[in-house]
């Protein structure tokens, strides 16, 4: 076999330069049988505080440590009979941090390494049904493998390249003869994307060779795969590509020149990556996707290729429409009745679902006027439909399907989804990177320490108030954030660890609860992870429901939020003070973020204590909307202990809002010549009497203009302030001006910000008239008589003033 070079993941790839610890670049092999234990090798860096591996999928255990070095880890697990087959997701923990996800593969067969020479039919390496080769494709390298088959028998071939996620292999395979005729082949599949598969019937008895190879005769020391050789079937799509959780469903398994039915339970909760497998067949390696919803299937009627013959749909939204168009040419219609005012989203699936079908999805009403069609905009598999209908009457509307091409065959499968008010309450940290989205999606909580993820919130017709719910957190960690407010869009989670919780982790599940016991809508984390990506392409998605959490080290640091000791006001500001307590020696530099902001307060995302300094400051905005509440703010530090990244939040700090003292609209444009004063009127409206002395004081001008600041009082109803200009001011607006205003309160003074949009205007100083010209003497040997007095200048108006000096600019 050749050697195996190691290289990070195309998702690790794009965050090297970032000190992320643990790395995770690797497993090996890629994946292995379920119902047995096997080796694993997992491979990256900073693993020499090896604790164990994170497992999302129940079945799969650790059973051993064998060996332990910085860069790999040698161990042993159990996949259990009942694990699914297909991909799974697994983090590397260790004593200071947890990694970002990686996967691996649970297969149906053994494992065989590749066995190199086998670049040559002649050289072919010999294979057994029902195996799983794992190899490499170098540069120009073509992989053969021999096996025997008698007449009658199928051989099956799939390949996984792509999705395992080291590099864009695209990976080409086929079924050759015994005279090297290709019997087979697969380079790109709906399904898979890159990675192909294909089926054959042999026709003799004898031997036959799988040859897998890079689609272009390029390869490299990344192109990994798993070669799986059988006798299963390997639908392409399902029909219907979905259904109701909990019913039972005859399903249809289509493959490229065949098909099969069973019977289906099908699971009783939403899952949005669900792949069905067949249980009655030798099932494939990996599974068809398969919608699980909560609403009823309609299934097409033939012939409903007219209008007039649609097939009738048992009732309107949520309900979803399957069909196949069948041969080019077809059209498939069907009636649907709506409600006037409804708003409904119709989602078609085809390709996400592995069909070839490009939908066009096109709705009318009874006359045959056009309601809306679209073409692609679906997702991420932008072949697939997704337009909003607006209802404007009550009636049966007709919606007709086809392919962009004018396509068809037995494979065509469709299924649109038309929903318009289904109950839904979903959550999802954001993105903090943006070609990472891996990047903090974790709990690393530091033994006394805490850490924070903000949670968005996705409603769809439910409101309330909710509570965060984690059931089996590790021994020592605790929940903090309780409420999910029905008026915030995101909360910030935190959880805390004991000083003495011992070091250990758990997959959690979290959820949302309602407050109120007649709510039955139960939240869930829906966090999309990219899985395979290169650059700013993404093949593969994966979401998941539960979160890693992990106590880890002590942090050499630790940080506070200093309570205000008074209250932040409508369209006021704040200066929140953040304290860092280090540890003896610890002196590097702490980037401090704030998560989460409540609604109608802005404030900086991100500040930075520099290295051995022990506070920083951030300014709090608040709206003139915010009212009267109390709200828990956090930060949370991230700094490089020498060892990657560490994580440690602040705890909890109440800091209250209120409604404002006094107001004042914006003050009307003041003029002034430079190099001389003026006089700024802000007209007062109080809202609240307050005792004492405010100062104000014009803000937003630069420090060549002085404007001199005022005391007012409850009483007092406009303020003047004294504008001082200087040959320096700058000539033109000052726009943008707001008054600050210090109110006196118990503990301190609130900063008020009134007549905001305020404007002062410098004009440049005028000029002095010039001088009338003198009319010309014409010199006369005799005057006929005594030159008159001339009279003197007309005194000019302002305006004329302004008309000569510009006329003597020109």
């Amino acid at each position: 076999m050749s050697p195996r070079i190691l290289i990070p993941s195309l998702v690790a790839a794009a965050t090297l330069s970032f000190a992320a610890y643990p790395d995770f670049t690797a497993t090996i092999p890629n994946g292995g049988p379920r119902g047995a234990e096997w080796k694993l090798t997992v491979t990256g860096n900073r693993l020499a505080d090896f604790e164990s591996l994170m497992f999302f999928s129940p079945g799969i255990t650790q059973k051993s440590v064998e060996k332990v070095e910085n860069n790999k880890v040698q161990l042993t697990i159990a996949v259990a009979p009942d694990v699914p087959l297909g991909n799974h997701l697994l983090r590397i923990r260790t004593k200071s941090g947890v990694s970002h996800v990686r996967q691996f593969f649970v297969g149906p067969f053994p494992n065989l390494e590749e066995k190199e020479p086998n670049s040559e039919m002649d050289a072919a390496q010999a294979i057994t049904f029902n195996q799983t080769i794992e190899g490499v494709v170098l540069n120009e390298d073509v992989d053969y493998y021999k096996i025997t088959a008698r007449k009658g028998q199928r051989i099956s071939v799939e390949a996984d390249g792509l999705r395992l996620g080291y590099t864009t292999f695209d990976p080409y395979i086929a079924i050759i003869d015994k005279d090297r005729f290709e019997k087979a082949f697969s380079d790109d599949t709906i399904l898979h994307r890159q990675d192909g598969y294909c089926s054959f019937v042999a026709e003799y008895d004898g031997d036959y060779y799988v040859m897998i190879r890079e689609s272009s005769y390029r390869g490299g020391g990344n192109n990994y795969y798993r070669l799986h050789v059988g006798s299963f079937r390997r639908p392409d799509v399902l029909y219907p590509a979905g259904g109701k959780v909990g019913s039972k469903t005859q399903v249809r398994f289509i493959e490229k020149d065949s098909a099969f039915e069973e019977e289906v339970q099908l699971p009783v909760e939403v899952d949005p990556g669900y792949m069905l497998l067949s249980r009655t067949q030798e099932p494939a390696p990996s599974g068809n996707p398969f919608r699980l919803v909560e609403f009823d299937n309609a299934l097409e009627a033939e012939p409903n290729d007219e209008q007039a013959k649609a097939t009738v749909a048992p009732h309107g939204e949520p309900i979803a429409l399957n069909g196949i168009i069948e041969k080019p040419g077809d059209i498939d219609f069907f009636k649907v009745p709506f409600k006037k005012g409804q708003q409904v989203v119709l989602q078609a699936y085809a390709q996400s679902l592995g069909s070839p079908l490009d939908s066009v999805v096109n709705v009318y009403n009874e006359k045959g006027g056009s309601l809306g069609g679209n073409d692609d905009g679906g997702g991420r598999r932008r072949l697939d439909s997704k337009q909003t209908l607006n209802i404007p009457a009550d009636g049966d509307y007709f919606i007709r399907v086809t392919d962009h091409l004018e396509r068809g065959g037995p494979n065509f499968v469709y299924r649109l989804e038309l929903v318009a008010s289904q109950p839904q309450l979903t959550f999802a940290s954001p993105h903090y990177s943006v070609n990472d989205s891996q990047y903090r999606q974790f709990m690393a909580v530091p033994r006394g320490g805490r850490m924070v993820l903000l949670q968005n919130f996705s409603r769809s017709a439910v409101s309330g108030d909710f509570k965060f719910e984690a059931a089996g957190l590790p021994q020592g960690v605790k929940l903090l954030t309780e409420l999910a407010p029905k008026d915030q869009p995101g909360m910030p989670l935190m959880f805390e660890a004991a000083p003495d919780a011992p070091i250990g982790g758990a997959v959690v599940p979290v959820t949302l609860k309602p407050v109120d016991a007649t709510q039955k809508i139960v939240g869930r984390m829906r966090q999309e992870f990219d899985i395979v990506r290169a650059g700013n392409v993404v093949y593969y998605t994966e979401f998941e429901d539960k979160l890693p959490v992990a106590v880890v080290e002590e942090a050499p640091y630790s940080l506070e939020i200093v309570k205000p000791a008074v209250p932040l006001v409508a369209n006021g500001i704040m200066q929140m003070k953040v304290v860092a307590r280090r540890k003896e020696g610890f002196k590097a530099p702490i980037r401090v973020l704030m998560p989460w902001k409540p609604v109608g307060i802005s404030s900086l995302g991100e500040q930075t204590i520099p290295e051995g300094q022990n506070e920083c400051t951030f300014q709090l905005d608040a709206n003139g909307a915010v009212a009267a509440a109390a709200h828990q703010f956090t930060v949370m530090g991230e700094s490089d202990a020498g060892n990657g990244r560490v994580y440690n939040a602040a705890p909890f700090c109440e800091i209250k809002t209120d409604t404002a003292y006094l107001a004042a609209p914006a003050i009307p444009l003041t003029a002034v010549e430079q190099g001389k004063e003026a006089v700024m009127v802000a007209k007062l409206e109080l809202q609240k009497p307050f005792n004492g002395e405010a100062s104000a004081r014009v803000v937003g001008v630069p420090d060549t203009i002085q404007i001199e600041p005022a005391k007012i009082t409850k009483d007092t109803k406009e303020v003047s302030f004294k504008v001082i200009t200087t040959d320096k001011s700058p000539v033109g607006k000052q726009g943008n001006l707001f008054v600050l205003v210090d109110v006196p309160v118990e503990g301190g003074t609130t900063a008020h910000r009134i007549a905001l949009g305020s404007t002062l205007r410098i004009d440049a100083p005028r000029k002095a008239p010039a001088a009338p010209a003198q009319p010309a003497v014409v010199a006369q040997a005799k005057p006929k008589e005594a030159p008159k007095t001339a009279a003197p200048p007309k005194p000019l108006s302002r305006l004329e003033q302004l008309r000569q000096e510009a006329a003597g600019k020109k």
